[in-house]
């Protein structure tokens, strides 16, 4: 009973530790979620795209498209059909018949071809961006690319999606011969090439291999797919007032891609260009006039937009600022565009269009949606790292982690601990005996603590991340190797812990009772038989404490020797190897086991106070 009262404190503290643990993972991780959440280089990207018309139509009066934009307009081949029309989500009502079919046919795709007898040739490559129909109804492109990048070894890979036949490269392979799959995850029989697309198909279709015509269908088919030309297509609409003065429009879709080579706007039948132009000078810090290319557009300094006739004048492709730009600053020229707000996802054009144009969007990408999740919750578990992992998360990783190389292998975390353990007690017995040493010769000579008391202080604020090269080097020079050897981790272990030793053993040899003295004075004791007499028992207690001290010192230390040695024995070596490899999970086992082994050499010096000194138990 007595055993379980002393028990139930440390129980507690350790309930309460793993209870804590929970809302510390909360509070370190979830600034790094709304961060991800945040950050748009995480998010998943989509395209808007022109939408071709979903069926062929029978000559009526009604188009229908399958997704479509909020408002739309009607496009053939880069140009806005005239006419009336209303559109009605993805219904268009004409008000009057199209002059030429809303689409055209052409030939049907060669094949089958292939073992899976899904693979088809387009007639031509230049028909890879073209729609598909077949029966009249259009088909839907997609393919879901694998999570893992092809090494040339890997077999397992996994798909966010659980079905649909699986190409590598060009090719569909055959399920049940070339690949099994469960659920998500497909496993192949050879490994794939080294960087071959890795795809599994999700739509009606897949191009595989634009450059050779290569499209691959989901299943089979009576009849082959054929080409759809002069389509007619619903595209996006921008927001925005065209009343000759506006120059503000704003994308459907939000947010944009910066830097997006496939956008294309246009404004009528005629495309806007994005690209930014460099002056011809270079900017020097003194320089005012620039030249560029074109004639108009819109000047930036540094990513702001300047303001014509306040900010820069311009005569022709000649731009003169009124003030010199810094030296080295990023001065540019939008011919026809810039994205002023990629998050609310708005364009100012260099001029306003005339009244009844018609400013649309071919195609752009855009964030859809952060890549962790759409709640800050979902992404705080959809991170692959967190600073303080939950402690279940730690719990189930014990096992596999102890077990992930057998007891032969030097590299097993048993034997890593018995390894730092022997240094550590290597460290604890060298720099104690050196330290109660010390001590000693202090207390029986005054003259020697004053000397060197203030050069063993000093000792201790030589930051020991420095020291350790230095001993590495001396003890290279002198044959020893450091990888291997335990003698870095006793001498740094040693150097750490003779000092709170030193200092404890000091304290205690002089704390004896004047009186105690003067007796053994007046019996004519030896000075060593007042040491072993008096001082001694007097410095136990202090001993020992200093001893427990000096033990977590000694593994610290024995911690730091392992690490900038590279001795792959140790627990060193292996913390930084899971700092290194982002294994956080792994790191914090390494860190209980750091300090369980730190609590049981404490529990090892009080088992050995109450061994050697029985007359100093409580």
């Amino acid at each position: 009973m007595s055993r379980l009262r002393r028990a139930w404190p440390v129980v507690a503290v350790m309930l309460a530790t793993v209870a804590l643990g929970y809302p510390v993972a909360l509070l370190f991780g979830l600034p790094l979620a709304r961060q991800r959440m945040h950050d748009l280089s995480n998010w998943v990207t989509a395209t808007a795209v022109a939408q071709p018309v979903a069926a062929v139509p029978d000559g009526g009066n009604i188009l229908t498209f399958d997704a479509a934009p909020v408002s739309g307009v009607l496009v053939r081949d880069g140009t806005p059909l005239p006419g009336g029309y209303r559109q009605d989500g993805g219904t268009v009502r004409l008000a009057a018949p199209l002059a030429r079919p809303a689409v055209r046919l052409g030939p049907a795709l060669q094949g089958p071809v292939g073992a899976a007898g899904l693979l088809y040739r387009l007639p031509s490559p230049d028909d890879a961006t073209s729609p598909l129909y077949a029966g009249g109804k259009l088909l839907h492109e997609g393919a879901d690319p694998s999570h893992e990048r092809a090494d040339g070894r890997a077999t397992t890979f996994t798909f966010d999606t659980a079905s649909g036949p699986v190409a590598v490269g060009d090719r569909v392979l055959v399920q049940g011969r070339d690949y099994r799959a469960k659920g998500r995850q497909v496993t192949f029989a050879d490994a794939p090439p080294f960087n071959a697309d890795v795809r599994r198909i999700t739509g009606d279709y897949a191009v595989l291999d634009p450059q050779q015509g290569v499209v691959a269908l989901a299943g089979p088919t009576a009849t082959p797919p054929r080409v759809g030309r002069d389509v007619v297509r619903l595209a996006e609409r921008l927001r925005g007032s065209v009343d000759g003065t506006n120059r503000t429009f704003a994308f459907e879709h939000a947010p944009v891609v910066d830097i997006d080579p496939a956008r294309r706007l246009y404004v009528n039948d005629r495309a806007l260009s994005s690209t930014p132009e460099r002056p011809q000078e270079r900017v020097d810090g003194g320089r005012t006039r620039f030249t560029f290319a074109s004639s108009s557009g819109l000047v930036t300094v540094d990513g702001r937009l300047m303001t014509p006739g306040g900010q820069y004048t311009r005569d022709g492709p000649v731009v003169t600022f009124a003030e010199p730009p810094r030296r080295n600053a990023e001065v540019r020229q939008y011919r026809d565009y810039l994205v002023r707000d990629l998050r609310a996802g708005t364009i100012t054009l260099a001029a306003a269009p005339a009244p009844g144009s018609v400013v649309w969007a071919a195609t752009y990408d855009y964030y859809a949606r952060p890549a962790c999740g759409t709640t800050l919750m979902q992404c705080f578990f959809g991170m692959p790292q967190h600073p303080v992992p939950f402690p279940n998360w730690i719990a189930a990783r014990i096992v596999p982690y102890f077990t992930h190389y057998p007891i032969t292998d030097p590299r097993n975390v048993v034997r890593g601990v018995l390894y730092t353990a022997a240094g550590t007690v290597s460290a604890l017995l060298l720099g104690g005996a050196f330290g109660m040493l010390l001590a000693v010769l202090f207390v029986f000579l005054r003259p020697l603590e004053e000397a060197l008391l203030p050069w063993v202080i000093a000792s201790q604020t030589i930051p020991i991340i420095a020291l350790v090269p230095v001993l590495l080097l001396i003890l290279g020079n002198a044959g020893i190797t450091v990888q291997t050897s335990l003698i870095p981790t006793a001498l740094i272990g040693a150097y750490i812990a003779f000092f709170p030793v030193t200092v404890g053993t000091v304290t205690g040899l002089r704390s004896v009772d004047p009186l105690a003295l003067d007796l053994m004075r007046s019996y004519a004791a030896s000075p060593l038989q007042v040491f072993v007499k008096v001082r001694f028992p007097a410095a136990v207690p202090f001993l020992f404490t200093s001893l427990k001290l000096g033990a977590a010192a000694a593994l610290v230390g024995a911690l730091v020797a392992e690490t900038e040695s590279n001795n792959r024995l140790g627990l060193g070596y292996d913390i930084v190897g899971q700092v290194q490899a982002g294994n956080v999970a792994d790191l914090w086992i390494l860190l209980v086991i750091s300090a369980a082994l730190g609590i049981g050499l404490v529990a090892l010096v009080g088992t050995l106070q109450r061994v050697a000194a029985p007359w100093d138990r409580p």
